[in-house]
């Protein structure tokens, strides 16, 4: 099915959110390590992708659109095993950079009601603060809770898909015995008290933005949520935005 096929309800005061890239990224590093892609045209070919996206959720009949950037890679895990975190930042800074720039010029032509970059890479650049992770609980922010012992047999793979797939169906992978004090869950994903902020975040930035307000990222919003939310205790289940 494609976007201008889909049938939403009361599409118009729908919000549609697009998230994209960070996989792109890293199944690009060996390529650009290897000179065969240069960051320029990934980036170039990456945001152009992001943009006609946009226009494909536009010509749906959504109104009220959002798009995220790209998280800091480097501060991940498995970057940091790979030891690629200085190749990780500078893909994810010139992308993050060309969709800024692509994406206004496109919502000022597109005329739609409301326009903006969920900013994932101050985000969690921003949670990963003393301050923040303190009032979170989270005392490792390098360490992922499960995953890490087979990041040595995965090391050195050209496959990211295949890193992908291996991380999640290897049944030895040991999950760590205080899941709720890491940062992040696997090599790649933020764990679940970080992903709830996130959410909530997420939440204050398109509601204030449909007001017709901005919304400043600070650690003290941060904490802010998370003495609201309670999301420095386990959430019952299933979870839901409260």
């Amino acid at each position: 099915m494609t976007f201008a096929s889909a049938k939403v309800p009361n599409i118009a005061n729908s919000t549609a959110i697009l998230e994209i890239g960070a996989n792109d990224v890293m199944n690009a590093i060996p390529d650009i390590l290897d000179n065969k892609l240069s960051i320029g045209s990934f980036a170039k070919s990456l945001s152009n992708k992001v943009v006609s996206q946009l226009q494909m959720l536009k010509s749906a009949g959504f109104k009220n659109i959002f798009v995220a950037n790209i998280p800091p890679l480097d501060k991940i895990p498995l970057m940091i095993m790979q030891k690629q975190t200085k190749e990780a930042r500078t893909i994810v800074s010139a992308y993050n950079q060309l969709l800024l720039a692509k994406s206004f010029v496109w919502a000022k032509a597109s005329n739609i009601s409301n326009f903006a970059i969920l900013d994932m890479n101050i985000f969690l650049q921003t949670a990963l603060s003393k301050t923040v992770t303190k009032a979170l609980g989270i005392s490792d922010t390098t360490n992922s809770c499960v995953g890490g012992e087979i990041l040595e047999l995965l090391t050195g793979s050209s496959s990211w898909a295949s890193l992908l797939d291996s991380d999640f169906n290897i049944k030895e992978a040991i999950i760590c015995s205080d899941p709720q004090a890491h940062f992040f869950w696997d090599p790649l994903h933020p764990a679940d008290r970080v992903h709830r902020l996130f959410g909530y975040y997420v939440n204050v930035v398109i509601t204030e933005r449909i007001r017709g307000n901005a919304v400043t990222l600070s650690e003290d919003l941060l904490i802010q949520l998370i003495s609201k939310h309670k999301l420095n205790t386990n959430p019952s289940r299933p979870a839901s935005l409260s």
